[in-house]
């Protein structure tokens, strides 16, 4: 067979192969959004939710997948329903309903008193959802304010150009009212929950899974980070280069937070994280998270912010206006396949 066959030949091989085997799978990018709409207390929500919308539509890479956390109201819900130009497709609320609810499935310890709110978790994406799956965690500080709500995991499978990727948005146990180290424990316990809840899904293991969210797992904490990404069988590559965390300084919702209730005002760590399953397809870049210090393009004004704060640094005279969203700034990181 002479060079012009060899080659004719190959020709006619490669216009049988199927298009997914032709292309190349798809990038896709993930970002975690903790919104800070919490069902008590008035942290200027209504000012911050009529910001969210511009502040989303003005990233220079809009994600494709956001997974929400602390979408407590309904008027925060209503908010991302409004993002439906870029983001059509919208799971519902976790924990909001125990049966049906528009889930595919509903598994764990999902609980109808009213004196338990909804988990706040929710999954926006720009591509078709296929499958919606919620996990209300059995693991819960009894007496902390996250026992008294549904606060779980959404599982989404996506079709992006006739590929299928797989996204479990969550909020795990924050650590406010007992020891951290139990309520370490209880987030770990809350991963192991999510990890065995995927494992029954029978993801395919040449499909990605990724992992976002509000972990509540301090960056700084070495150990605890380490546990973290073993107890969810996870990567995570965050050099943290950058100055700041997703609970940051430098914002004026953390510091209104940290001041009113008592808190570190020097706190600036990360607490929120884009994890790929380890097996799993994996990404061929070496996906680097980033935290998004995401602002309003235009300023308002809040009451509450005006006057002498001392912050961190020392002494600050405030005008009252802020362009800041919500007490954490988002993480986001773009997988190559």
């Amino acid at each position: 067979m002479n060079m012009l066959s060899k080659f004719l030949m190959g020709i006619l091989f490669l216009l049988t192969l199927s298009p997914q085997v032709l292309a190349q799978r798809p990038d896709i990018t993930v970002m975690g959004y903790n919104i800070m709409q919490l069902p008590v207390q008035d942290w200027d929500q209504t000012q911050r939710l009529a910001h969210l919308g511009d502040a989303i539509r003005a990233m220079p890479q809009t994600p494709d997948v956001i997974a929400f956390s602390e979408v407590f109201t309904d008027d925060a819900y209503n908010a991302l329903q409004s993002l439906d130009d870029i983001y059509p497709y919208l799971t519902p609320v976790v924990g909001l309903s125990c049966s049906g609810g528009g889930w595919d499935s509903i598994t764990g310890n999902c609980s109808n008193s009213p004196f338990v709110i909804r988990g706040g978790v929710v999954i926006a994406s720009k591509w078709p959802i296929t499958s919606q799956r919620q996990h209300i965690f059995y693991a819960s500080l009894k007496g902390s304010w996250d026992y008294q709500a549904n606060k779980g995991a959404a599982y989404v499978s996506i079709e992006k150009d006739g590929y299928t990727y797989h996204v479990v948005g969550t909020h795990l146990q924050a650590t406010h009212d007992g020891g951290a180290d139990e309520e370490h424990d209880i987030r770990m316990g809350q991963l192991d929950e999510i990890r065995a809840w995927v494992d029954g899904l029978s993801v395919p293991a040449n499909e990605p899974v990724i992992l976002a969210g509000d972990m509540n797992v301090d960056f700084k904490l070495t150990s605890q980070v380490n546990d973290m990404l073993s107890h969810s069988n996870a990567s995570l590559n965050f050099p943290n280069t950058q100055a700041d965390g997703s609970y940051p300084e430098d914002n004026w919702m953390s510091r209104a937070y940290n001041y009113y209730f008592d808190y570190d005002m020097c706190y600036n760590d990360t607490l929120d994280y884009v994890l790929t399953r380890n097996d799993h397809l994996q990404p061929t870049n070496n996906a680097e998270m980033q935290v998004i210090p995401l602002k309003s393009p235009t300023s308002w004004y809040w009451s509450y912010l005006r006057g002498w704060w001392t912050l961190c640094g020392g002494d600050y005279w405030h005008d009252g206006y802020t362009r800041d969203l919500s007490d954490h700034y988002p993480v986001m990181t773009t997988y190559q396949y």
